[in-house]
């Protein structure tokens, strides 16, 4: 009898590769401006973003091909750990840019260990719940362990300081832990501690505190710190239905900062207009149920925890980035996942992409 062939879920692969070619052309459209004034070439960020295009898609094959079996080892997973928390200690000795410690710089290239601690964190986390089904341990053993990995990351990264990326990678461990049956009452203090530890982390910082009160006061200081809120929403309303397309977009023209990056939704509803941010949604809802169904089919608990680890990482953060741009959260730099300017963010998130396609193999 022959042996039955695996195949990769094409739907989610053919989203991923839309949303990655929609930040190709987005990119370039929204930084020529930008990259002409800073760096003298127009084309200076998209072909950068081309190339780390090349390596992430090198990456998710490289994963795809991978059995994911070998990443629910405990060798694999502690090393990984490990290798984490070293770069990210080794970040804070770098030299501040923006003032913040995110970034190590090894020659003309920039690398940021946060977005892969994210990756790693779901690895972990998946290893941990599958050995407590498989060893059949008591919730309060598995809600130590993960607490003490996710804790000891957040504190480093906060450190930076990066409390989006905490935001993130704290929601996507509890989504885990309650797909994996964790007690309400545990969920439950989980989600208020959570809550006291943000809003003391808000109040006690002047620079979180003056967005917080921006962001409940959006027109008091519409010059200043309400600047690129303000723009944001200049830029998705201007867009109308069918959008100013690519020549007629004028946030870009150094209006909106960062237009490539933490505001390329905004972009995309002023060049693309409602119709392209409602394709972007119907993309991330595609991407997200088709996840949920690898995560429904596939037997193996580590395998499904990893899978919905991913699929949240990519949903959530791309939610958090919607909300932001429309003003419905405080203003934070979070880029989009395969859509935003950015070589760490986009290759964790394409391996991120070819662990799930790999995953999706064994539905």
């Amino acid at each position: 009898m022959a042996s039955r062939v695996l195949r990769f879920n094409r739907t989610l692969m053919a989203v991923s590769l839309s949303l990655v070619i929609l930040g190709l052309v987005m990119i370039y459209s929204s930084s020529a401006v930008l990259a002409l004034t800073r760096k003298g070439s127009p084309n200076y960020f998209f072909i950068r973003q081309l190339i780390w295009v090349v390596i992430g898609l090198g990456v998710m094959l490289v994963m795809m091909k991978i059995p994911y079996e070998f990443w629910k080892r405990r060798k694999i997973v502690l090393g990984l750990f490990g290798l984490q928390i070293l770069l990210l200690l080794t970040v804070l000795t770098m030299p501040a840019i923006n003032g913040s410690h995110r970034w190590i710089r090894v020659g003309p290239i920039t690398l940021q260990p946060s977005e892969a601690a994210k990756f790693v964190l779901i690895l972990l986390t998946a290893y941990l719940l599958e050995k407590r089904l498989r060893e059949r341990r008591e919730w309060r053993q598995v809600l130590v362990a993960v607490a003490a990995f996710t804790g000891a990351t957040a504190v480093l990264i906060l450190l930076q300081p990066d409390l989006g990326t905490v935001v993130v990678i704290g929601l996507v461990v509890l989504v885990m832990l309650f797909n994996a049956g964790m007690p309400l009452k545990w969920f439950a203090g989980a989600l208020i501690l959570g809550t006291l530890v943000l809003g003391m982390l808000l109040m006690t910082s002047s620079y979180r505190r003056a967005r917080l009160m921006t962001f409940m006061h959006p027109g008091a200081d519409p010059q200043g710190a309400g600047f690129q809120a303000r723009q944001s929403l200049i830029a998705v309303g201007s867009g109308g239905l069918a959008g100013k397309w690519f020549s007629g977009g004028s946030q870009k023209l150094l209006f909106l900062p960062e237009p490539h990056t933490d505001f390329i939704y905004a972009m995309i509803g002023e060049e693309l207009g409602l119709g392209g941010t409602l394709g972007v949604l119907s993309l991330l809802l595609v991407f997200g149920a088709m996840g949920c169904r690898i995560v429904r089919r596939v037997k193996d608990p580590f395998a499904a925890y990893a899978a919905l680890g991913i699929v949240s990482w990519i949903v959530v953060q791309a939610l958090l980035h919607i909300l932001v741009t429309l003003t419905l959260l405080p203003t934070k730099g979070l880029p989009f996942p395969l859509v935003s300017y950015g070589g760490s963010s986009l290759v964790a998130a394409l391996a991120g992409v070819g662990l799930l396609l790999n995953i999706s193999q064994y539905e």
